[in-house]
């Protein structure tokens, strides 16, 4: 019996290939806003130290951080108990690079301010970056509790509980969000993520589409469309969204990677081919493309650019199991059997619950005569496709199963 071939890798949930607004994959830090327009002048009465800070706001807004930095020290300097100035300056120490010192200065704005709502609302915007969801859930919470209609600290919330995988909680936040300011497409989309991972597509599909509406550019939504799309087996809209998205975001490597996948599907692996490379050619360091790369190359019946594609996978996430696998095949089937069994214990000890592995590894191990281990591998596989309710798989592990035993006994 033939093994199953490779699995692609989906990229909806995995990618962080962009930077800001444009990244395709799940991130935490889409930010509504950063700086409020107030400058305390009701409380501060140093024009000087008010000036500064205005100076500093607008060299931040410029894009001059190391600017905004002196002129948000001079301000504090100037007036010590300017509470909005230290939360600007650690916005721009976070900007710069230097998160603990923004940490520092978030801290210092609340306990001069605990009132005030932005202080906790920035420090959570910088806990979770450095991955603290805990933390930066609490700060987000904090911010809500002084300001229940604060929309960004709602939408951010919902962005450290999808994170956290608490999608229910997710959702109430991000409806929370567009109850509070409607108009701001990415959390339509955040929105149609959570519910995309709950299974329910066709609600996904409905927030995609609004988070359009209000952004016709906004090329995230249009990526996520897609996605959505061809779960629900309509491969060419997906591929219109796919393309639309790529269009707007030329140089994000989740669209072609995404495209490349749905051709595949269809079975046009040289426009796959030159999808997954164009995704490559923008982040060398894309483990998945170099994955869905190698697996085309695969079925091509190419197994030495598989090989070198699978192998460039595995040194980029040594936990690619999927990887693994794919390389395990192409091993077996380059006639190095024990390499492939390698691989295959290699996939399973990361992944141990894939049910093709141990079918794939049963296989080569009866091949090689070694029929107690095979139906042990086996016996897993059929387990664990009887979980799936994969009767096909069921049926046909059971055949080889009492193939081996024949051909033993």
């Amino acid at each position: 019996m033939l093994k199953k071939k490779n699995l692609l890798v989906a990229a909806i949930i995995c990618l962080c290939l962009s930077n800001g607004n444009t990244a395709f994959g799940k991130n935490v830090g889409v930010i509504l806003a950063k700086i409020h327009n107030s400058t305390q002048s009701a409380v501060i009465r140093n024009k000087n130290a008010v000036a500064n800070f205005e100076q500093g706001s607008n060299l931040y807004k410029q894009g001059d951080l190391k600017g905004a930095e002196a002129a948000f020290r001079k301000a504090i300097e100037l007036e010590p108990n300017f509470a909005q100035a230290y939360i600007a300056l650690g916005n721009t120490l976070d900007d710069r690079g230097k998160p603990q010192e923004a940490i520092a200065q978030y801290n210092k704005a609340i306990s001069l301010d605990p009132q005030d709502s932005r202080g906790y609302f920035n420090l959570g915007l910088t806990l979770a970056r450095l991955n603290q969801l805990e933390a930066a859930i609490a700060q987000y919470q904090k911010a809500i509790s002084l300001e229940p209609k604060y929309a960004e600290a709602h939408y951010n919330l919902g962005n450290a509980l999808y994170t956290q995988g608490k999608l229910k909680e997710a959702v109430t936040e991000y409806t929370a969000a567009i109850r509070l300011k409607p108009d701001y497409a990415p959390t339509y989309t955040r929105l149609g993520n959570a519910l995309y991972d709950r299974g329910e597509l066709a609600e996904a599909v409905t927030q995609y589409k609004k988070s359009i509406s209000f952004d016709p550019n906004y090329a995230d939504a249009y990526y996520y469309l897609g996605n959505a799309l061809y779960a629900q087996g309509k491969p060419a809209e997906a591929i219109a969204n796919y393309t639309e998205a790529i269009r707007l975001a030329p140089k994000n490597p989740a669209g072609y990677n995404a495209l490349g996948n749905t051709l595949y599907a269809q079975g046009k692996l040289e426009e796959a081919i030159a999808h997954y490379q164009k995704a490559i050619s923008f982040a060398p360091n894309y483990a998945d493309a170099h994955y869905n790369l190698a697996s085309a190359f695969y079925a091509q019946g190419k197994l030495t650019e598989a090989i070198a594609d699978y192998t460039e996978a595995i040194r980029l996430d040594p936990k690619h199991a999927q990887a693994y696998t794919g390389l395990g095949n192409a091993m077996d089937d380059r006639g190095k059997p024990q390499e492939a069994i390698a691989h295959y214990k290699k996939a399973i000890s990361l992944v141990p619950n894939d049910a093709f592995t141990y079918y794939n590894l049963g296989i080569t191990l009866g091949r090689q005569q070694q029929p107690k281990e095979a139906i042990v591998n086996l016996k897993k596989a059929r387990e664990l496709f009887q979980a799936e309710k994969n009767k096909e798989m069921v049926e046909q592990v059971d055949r080889l199963i009492q193939k081996i035993n024949t051909q033993t006994n």
